[in-house]
């Protein structure tokens, strides 16, 4: 059910910034997904276009960018992404430490028309 709230904020802010540009149409909202956010892009599109009728938003498209999740060793500091029940950093065999990458569920441009 998050991606529901999701979709209806994402909604009134495009439809807000639109409203704010003069513009009466969104034409594109792109959007980042981290693959472990545990939010399903196909999910947040389907409430979006739902949420959307009837406002500026309707029949928008969806650019979406899907990040990866990245893990940082505490010895070395090298950033790498995490593998299936694989945390060991490739380069010195420590187990590395979560980041924010890959949590990303985020509105990062609006196209208007």
């Amino acid at each position: 059910m998050h991606e529901y709230h999701k979709a209806v904020e994402w909604v009134k802010t495009a439809s807000a910034k639109a409203a704010q540009s003069g513009m009466k149409k969104v034409k594109t909202l792109h959007v980042t997904f981290g693959e472990s956010s545990g939010y399903s892009p196909e999910v947040v599109k389907n409430y979006f276009d739902e949420a959307a009728v009837g406002t500026a938003c309707e029949g928008a498209e969806f650019d979406v960018k899907v990040t990866r999740s990245l893990l940082k060793c505490p010895k070395c500091g090298k950033l790498f992404e995490k593998k299936l029940l694989d945390y060991k950093c490739p380069d010195c065999g420590v187990e590395g430490d979560p980041t924010e990458s890959g949590n990303e569920v985020e509105v990062t441009g609006i196209d208007f028309y």
